[in-house]
């Protein structure tokens, strides 16, 4: 194993011969299935080619024509741990408690919220786990429950006693990755929970070998010395590469028939589009270049070639692999199972949410060239997108998505009615964070200074005042206003205060 690929490693629990003939051979309930979770960082959908990129992506379109596709797939947040998190529980920020990537709190999974690993562990599954960059690390608590955990979370002590992050060691290629899955999946016993996180597309800093750069134009470029959404597009093609070769690794070891594979991205990218339509080029926004993902679904139960157009959400992700496995939901999700859209089934639209809390976050410095994206919280359906801003709220900003999918023309000031109806949806959710994380964790210095090394850009904590108010009544602003504000019925929903 390189030095590169060097973690701390959880020890394989010693039972696993006897349980594995007990599995394979019958007088019982048939084994339950197998899962691998593969989360692509920074991932749009529309350069994988069953989405319709110009270029196919083989493996990640086999997934596809073998299993089932969603449309209009969205993620809860466009930063890597927050995104992650609901991912893994089945819960929005709000409710999960992972908010932010660096300050001194709300930046780790608390111990009470439980992950799929937890859960499918607790069923009998062996769990294993393959990161590829320090953002899902165990330091955000994502290595709870898993038998073998490899990842970037070691730290080395200088000679004065504090702590020094390898930098070398924070990311490693598709290829690196994609050899630990391989051989960790020789090693999981069935049935087993694997989840490979995938790293590639999110900066140029370890690019593919030469002959995927070949088409790459050569510029001259502030990001590096090839146009980013070039370089981009190549990285997505030498990930899919990878991904094939796990692909193989299934076959070969005779498991596909019998392990669900869901494949998705913890957020997107603005790239040159979103720069020209949104005037932001990378994540950490909530357009639709930065929370709409890829969402991927082969096994056991889910037809060939299943389309799903309705509007969908990674927090979904857990009770449909629960469903799936016949399994009833280990807790209240914030999502529902996805098994019947997949099966043809009429349901009730859903709704989406996504958050960014980039002034409470320390390494978020876009904000200092996008104070509009301070606090954001964004409330979705099918047709509507609101983009609520509560510390200006006069540049929210509002969406017909059925007609205006680019997101090009705010409606937020011509179609109040429709404003205050997701305004009243978003304040039902209570999601707000209303002043700067208390510590929770020692540590975080060198947290904020690791996660700059992956550019990821430091910055002043916000000092900002809260107060509150209702859509309908936007003159309250003291407390006898709150007591009237009851009488009214109207929920609430904050607003920076005012002079």
């Amino acid at each position: 194993m390189s030095r590169r690929s060097r973690s701390r490693l959880a020890t394989l629990p010693a039972a696993c011969a006897l349980g594995a003939l007990l599995f394979a051979c019958g007088g019982g309930a048939p084994a339950p299935a197998n899962v691998i979770l593969v989360t692509l960082d920074t991932t749009r959908p529309d350069y994988l080619g069953t989405y319709g990129a110009r270029v196919p992506t083989p493996a990640f379109d086999r997934i596809a024509d073998e299993g089932a596709r969603f449309e209009m797939a969205i993620s809860a947040s466009a930063v890597t741990p927050v995104s992650h998190a609901t991912i893994l529980t089945g819960k929005y920020p709000y409710t999960h408690g992972l908010r932010v990537s660096s300050a001194h709190g709300g930046f780790r999974l608390p111990r009470s919220q439980k992950t799929l690993a937890q859960t499918l562990k607790a069923r009998g599954y062996s769990t294993g786990a393959v990161h590829s960059a320090f953002p899902v690390s165990g330091y955000f608590g994502f290595d709870r429950d898993f038998d073998r955990f490899e990842s970037f979370d070691g730290a080395r002590m200088r000679e004065d006693g504090s702590t020094e992050w390898d930098v070398g060691e924070l990311q490693r290629r598709s290829d690196e990755t994609t050899d630990i899955a391989l051989a960790m999946l020789a090693e999981l016993r069935e049935p087993f929970f694997l989840w490979i996180h995938y790293w590639d597309p999110h900066d140029p800093d370890v690019l593919p070998p030469p002959e995927y750069l070949a088409d790459v134009p050569r510029a001259t470029t502030p990001g590096g010395p090839h146009p980013h959404d070039e370089l981009y597009a190549a990285e997505v093609r030498y990930l899919d590469a990878q991904f094939g070769r796990l692909l193989d690794g299934l076959d070969a070891h005779g498991l596909a028939q019998r392990t669900h594979v869901t494949v998705t991205a913890d957020h997107g990218q603005g790239l040159s589009d979103g720069l020209a339509r949104h005037g932001w080029a990378l994540h950490r926004m909530v357009y639709q270049e930065q929370i709409r993902v890829p969402l991927l679904m082969r096994g056991p139960g889910i037809a060939a070639g299943v389309r799903v157009p309705d509007l969908v959400r990674t927090a979904d992700i857990v009770p449909t692999l629960l469903d799936y496995l016949g399994f009833e939901p280990a807790e209240a999700y914030d999502g529902t199972t996805l098994r019947g859209l997949v099966e043809g089934g009429a349901e009730e639209p859903r709704s989406a949410y996504a958050d960014q809390i980039n002034d409470y976050d320390m390494n978020a410095a876009m904000k200092e060239q996008r104070p509009d994206a301070k606090f954001l919280y964004c409330v979705m359906d099918r047709e509507w997108k609101l983009i609520y801003r509560p510390h200006m709220p006069a540049q929210s900003e509002l969406f017909h998505l059925a007609e205006d999918p680019g997101e090009e023309r705010d409606l937020f000031a011509e179609r109040p009615d429709v404003a205050e109806r997701l305004l009243q949806q978003l304040a039902e959710r209570r999601p707000w964070v209303l002043a700067p994380f208390e510590p929770d964790a020692e540590g975080y210095e060198d947290i904020r200074a690791m996660l700059e090394s992956l550019h990821y850009t430091g910055s002043d904590l916000g000092d900002n005042v809260w107060a509150w108010t209702c859509p309908r009544h936007p003159d309250f602003r003291t407390s006898d206003d709150l007591r009237r504000h009851a009488e009214c019925g109207a929920a609430l929903v904050p607003v920076l205060e005012r002079p």
